[in-house]
């Protein structure tokens, strides 16, 4: 195991059910590594998994997965819903392809994801990767960005589920930055990680565990 995924198992590990963690990414960095060993940690915790797939955002990490020879099925065998794009990868249980009005975004979201929680028999890992493309390609309002937001609030709390947002942070500048400090409001933790040459960094700079919050990891 390298350093960067004894990080991320670390963090993870000291974050609990019912959160709504934000995984910011800046700059050119990649996260096919860290999904893979988040899915590969939920696997070894007994979490049940399942992945909002925006705009087949997860389509292109399992391809680069793949394509850097990490364990294939690993990424097919969890549940996915997917919010738009056309690649189906995983056991989909959802397509939700009408993504431009959020009232019926949000509606048909929920008729998915809640038998999700409530048949499952253990902690459900909610990842959500993509969702700052559904702000941009969408054309969304800010009173639609409100109300997905609104939405996804409701879970913050959840006990039967740990929530993580994946976001590349650059996306949502000028117009729509107001969509990420929504987010990170909603959000128990907030983590911004940043590749720095051959170095990665990861900083925590919102966390309901005081001894995490402000904790700053270069690996």
């Amino acid at each position: 195991m390298g350093l960067m995924e004894a990080a991320l198992i670390k963090i993870w590990e000291e974050i609990k059910p019912g959160e709504t963690v934000i995984f910011e990414r800046t700059g050119e960095g990649d996260v096919t590594l860290g999904l893979y060993r988040t899915l590969t940690w939920a696997q070894e915790m007994g979490f049940q998994v399942a992945i909002i797939d925006v705009l087949d955002t997860y389509a292109t990490l399992a391809t680069k997965a793949l394509l850097s020879g990490f364990e294939g099925e690993l990424f097919q065998g969890v549940n996915v819903i997917k919010i738009g794009g056309i690649k189906q990868v995983g056991r989909v249980v959802s397509h939700i392809t009408e993504i431009s009005e959020p009232t019926i975004l949000t509606k048909k979201f929920k008729e998915a994801y809640e038998p999700i929680l409530e048949n499952a028999e253990s902690t459900t890992l909610a990842i959500a990767v993509g969702l700052e493309k559904l702000f941009l390609v969408s054309d969304m309002s800010p009173r639609g960005i409100q109300i997905i937001v609104n939405h996804l609030s409701e879970y913050v709390g959840r006990p039967e589920r740990l929530g993580i947002y994946i976001i590349k942070r650059d996306i949502l500048s000028g117009t729509k930055e107001f969509a990420l400090k929504l987010l990170e409001d909603i959000a128990t933790t907030v983590i911004r990680t940043e590749k720095k040459g051959r170095m990665t960094e990861f900083h925590i700079v919102k966390s309901l565990n005081k001894e995490l919050e402000g904790v700053l990891v270069r690996v």
